[in-house]
């Protein structure tokens, strides 16, 4: 009921707004309260729909709205409540909607024409023409969007499908409109998609994508590593080579990315940068100083948390070890963090 009160007032005001703001512009006392304005805005609405005879100061709004709604004619009313859902609508008509901006992680069910078409209310689903039952078979079906359109605004141009391509690993072009292929053009080189939110199954059917996710997280602890050496500028120079994102943040790509890891050029990339990483790892005493000695065996070989064929992390200190020194047995660096712990806790007694 507010709601309707509300799209009726609307209505009126925009009737009537030059009478209105002159008229409030004059009434330089009335308090900018909402139920003084609403008061001011019934007595303005009176005097446009009610002869003078029947014009007295209503006492409280709630009487002056139920005034109106009698004496207001069923055929105006209805004109109003036409006119009121017309302006409310944000976007087509009461049948029909141009497609929205969205990003679309899933792949279209395959439904009949027919009942798609009939599902659009027989109009063309980008620009609202109206088409005739007979000439179905002459619209053209988008992929992304699900949904048929005229000629005028699908021209058989084709795009690779996000969703295709997170659910089946899919790189293949399909059939889009115009709107999709713009969108789809506009959001190619977007970091958009966080794999493990809107592909958790991915990694397990692409082992292109499987290979190169090792080599990412490799290359994030690496450059952490390099960024607090002030001799590796160059080296971190060559990290520009990938684009920022994905050495800043795991699982997220954007569909340039995808393509690229299926195409291999990704994985080649992180290869080269992982060789100069660690060559320059290997001599520079200030990355050695960094890095970790095997606490179980006492060897001369410094650790790295990035080199995970050969060392496994404690989970609680982080320290590094032998995968093959490290079994079920205790931390040494967390027994002796607690041992620390404890004497100075008796110190403090």
């Amino acid at each position: 009921c507010t709601y309707k009160v509300m799209s009726l007032c609307l209505v009126f005001m925009h009737k009537f707004q030059d009478c209105f703001i002159c008229s409030c512009l004059q009434s330089s006392r009335m308090q900018c309260f909402a139920e003084d304005l609403a008061h001011h805005l019934v007595s303005e609405f009176r005097k446009q729909w009610f002869p003078s005879e029947l014009l007295q100061n209503p006492d409280n709004l709630n009487s002056a709205l139920q005034e109106v709604r009698m004496v207001m004619h069923k055929h105006t009313f209805m004109h109003l409540t036409e006119e009121i859902v017309q302006k409310t609508r944000m976007r087509g008509t009461l049948t029909w909607a141009p497609p929205r901006f969205q990003i679309i992680f899933c792949v279209q069910p395959t439904h009949r024409r027919s009942d798609v078409i009939a599902s659009q209310h027989f109009l063309c689903a980008g620009c609202g023409t109206k088409i005739e039952p007979r000439y179905m078979k002459k619209l053209r079906y988008c992929d992304y969007l699900g949904r048929y359109f005229c000629d005028g605004c699908h021209s058989g141009l084709e795009s690779v499908i996000p969703g295709r391509v997170l659910n089946n690993w899919d790189f293949a072009r399909y059939p889009v409109c115009h709107f999709s292929r713009q969108l789809l053009d506009s959001i190619w080189q977007q970091p958009l998609f966080k794999l493990t939110s809107v592909a958790k199954n991915l990694y397990s059917q692409a082992k292109e994508l499987q290979r190169f996710r090792e080599l990412q997280e490799q290359l994030v602890s690496i450059k952490k590593l390099l960024s607090a050496c002030r001799l590796s500028a160059g080296v971190l120079d060559e990290f520009e080579q990938l684009p920022a994102h994905l050495i800043q943040e795991l699982h997220l790509f954007s569909m340039q990315d995808l393509i690229r890891v299926k195409k291999g050029q990704l994985c080649t990339i992180a290869k080269a940068l992982m060789q100069s990483a660690v060559t320059h790892i290997d001599i520079c005493e200030l990355c050695q100083a960094k890095g970790f000695i095997c606490e179980f065996c006492h060897g001369e070989e410094v650790l790295f948390p990035f080199q995970r064929d050969t060392c496994t992390r404690c989970q609680d200190c982080r320290a590094c070890f032998h995968i093959s020194c490290f079994h079920d047995e205790s931390c040494p660096k967390c027994a002796r963090l607690q041992k620390r712990k404890k004497l100075q806790e008796d110190i403090k007694l």
